[in-house]
């Protein structure tokens, strides 16, 4: 199969004249291809989503900077080396609402404390959140040195900042996923689509065309083209321009097809 794969790569990168005799090969065997294709020049998009900032402020359907209500915090705790110190052992009790929904906190918290439906413990190393039936594991060490009694003289949403902040660096893989499987693979989707459709409108040119391949070899050409056009999206993406390059993509494809076609070796016949 990687022979398969590296045969293909190879052929569609330098547009062999021959290219046409891999036409013979089975369909899935292209898919696969065009997928592991799609994957590698969508991974400047993957890592750019990876790398989001904490702008992104929605988890779980809950826009938590939209909070209210969170005051009064323990003035002799603080958050120090990435660790939750209070001068004493006790445990106090604040609360916020997002949403409609009352979000209980439980500060300087037990490790043997475990949490339950909307609560937020926060622990001397560790924090935890259970909001819209998902448990969320968090440290402190996108914290700088954030004195409680500080916050307690800011304004809410300046309070509000510094915690989802703080905490984001924890919550980072919560939104990368799913953003990750939302855009790459609706473009993968999109390409999918883009793929079949292409070689249905090429099936136009059989009227003229008397060798023209019929639309499964069709499907395969425009994956072999679709070669070149990748690498230049993957390069385009590397330099961050990730929102243009599907465009480059979209326009060199079918011209590349075309670059395939004129380059067939008049001996290969594909039925």
């Amino acid at each position: 199969m990687n022979n398969t794969l590296g045969t293909l790569f190879k052929k569609a990168l330098t547009f062999s004249p021959d290219s046409f005799s891999l036409l013979k090969g089975r369909l899935r065997t292209f898919l696969l291809y065009f997928f592991l294709l799609n994957l590698i020049m969508f991974i400047p998009l993957t890592y750019s989503i990876f790398q989001l900032d904490s702008s992104i402020q929605t988890l779980l359907g809950i826009r938590l900077t939209d909070a209210e209500g969170l005051s009064g915090l323990p003035e002799n705790c603080e958050i120090v080396n990435e660790e939750l110190i209070c001068e004493s052992e006790a445990v106090y009790q604040a609360s916020f609402s997002v949403n409609d929904q009352v979000i209980e906190v439980f500060i300087n918290a037990p490790d043997t404390q475990e949490a339950s439906a909307n609560q937020l413990l926060m622990r001397r190393q560790t924090a935890e959140l259970v909001i819209n039936d998902a448990t969320l594991t968090m440290d402190y060490r996108g914290f700088d040195y954030t004195p409680f009694q500080d916050l307690n003289a800011s304004a809410p949403e300046d309070v509000y900042t510094v915690m989802f902040n703080g905490f984001y660096p924890s919550l980072r893989p919560f939104f990368a996923l799913p953003l990750t499987l939302i855009f790459v693979g609706g473009y993968i989707l999109t390409n999918v689509i883009l793929l079949f459709t292409l070689a249905g409108f090429a099936m136009l040119f059989k009227l003229t065309i008397y060798d023209l391949p019929k639309y499964v070899d069709m499907v395969k050409l425009f994956v072999l083209a679709s070669t070149v056009p990748g690498i230049v999206n993957l390069i385009i993406g590397l330099f961050g321009l990730s929102a243009f390059s599907s465009l480059v993509y979209n326009f060199l494809t079918p011209f590349f097809v075309y670059v395939l076609y004129r380059r067939k070796d008049p001996e290969i016949t594909v039925s």
